[in-house]
């Protein structure tokens, strides 16, 4: 039996064949999602600068789902939501933040607002496409996108986790997935961040993670009834309004 079963491995080596056990697209074991930071800060700021970012990127969802009713109207263009007009406003609401922030702080801050708004400037066709609904835009579509760029330009990385995503770029990790369980466990009243110290590769960091819930317009999408097909085919989640379905997380690099 054993040569037998050291014959057909040998086989399916020789043919290109995967063994019966390797689990064909599943992610690659080891590595970390980002292990090279240009942004780092000092152990001491982490927290506060996790703590920051949260909040602006929660801040910046919420100007996006307050323009959501124009973003799907067929009968208008131009929605004038640009990416100018967007940074404006979000500069404007993350203000108080940023009166004590260190330059540091300012600097990676700088940058988030230019990735936020290059892709605000990147879905403008999309954006004012006239005679079309639904344009496939919501604040969690702008977030993965601004924080590819945002990643590309600092290391940061920052990213929501779904406790059952549409988009890979959404799967957790095992850190986010025991983050995900205890949220959910705790219920509506449990919002205080999780935080830890961890490892990627050589690189110390520090890592944020808080509930992201579900408010009224998600409903559409994430609420009942639960396996009903939502607008875009998915499965609806059968949740509530306050229901968790993913949270915020922020990976920083520290520098000491």
């Amino acid at each position: 039996m054993i040569e037998r079963t050291a014959a057909v491995a040998a086989l399916l080596v020789l043919t290109g064949l995967p063994a019966a056990a390797e689990q064909v697209g599943a992610r690659a074991k080891g590595g970390f999602a980002e292990s090279f930071f240009m942004e780092t800060v000092p152990r001491a700021e982490a927290k506060a600068t996790a703590e920051k970012l949260a909040r602006a990127v929660i801040a910046a969802r919420m100007i996006i789902f307050a323009y959501a009713g124009k973003f799907v109207d067929p009968a208008l263009g131009d929605k004038g939501f640009s990416g100018e007009v967007f940074e404006s406003q979000w500069r404007s609401a993350v203000e108080p933040d940023l009166i004590e922030a260190t330059p540091g702080q300012k600097k990676i801050f700088e940058k988030l607002f230019w990735a936020g708004r290059q892709v605000i400037d990147n879905n403008q066709e999309r954006l004012n496409t006239k005679g079309v609904g639904w344009k496939n835009f919501l604040p969690a579509k702008w977030e993965r996108e601004m924080g590819q760029v945002f990643t590309a330009r600092t290391g940061i990385v920052i990213k929501q986790p779904g406790r059952a995503y549409r988009s890979p770029m959404n799967a957790p990790d095992d850190t986010e997935r025991s983050a995900l369980g205890h949220y959910i466990s705790a219920g509506h009243g449990e919002n205080r961040p999780l935080t830890s110290y961890a490892k990627w590769g050589k690189q110390d960091v520090y890592r944020h993670m808080e509930p992201i819930r579900l408010i009224p317009p998600c409903l559409g999408c994430h609420g009942k009834p639960r396996g009903e097909p939502d607008m875009l085919g998915f499965e609806k989640d059968g949740l509530e309004s306050g229901d968790i379905i993913g949270v915020m997380s922020v990976t920083i690099g520290l520098s000491d």
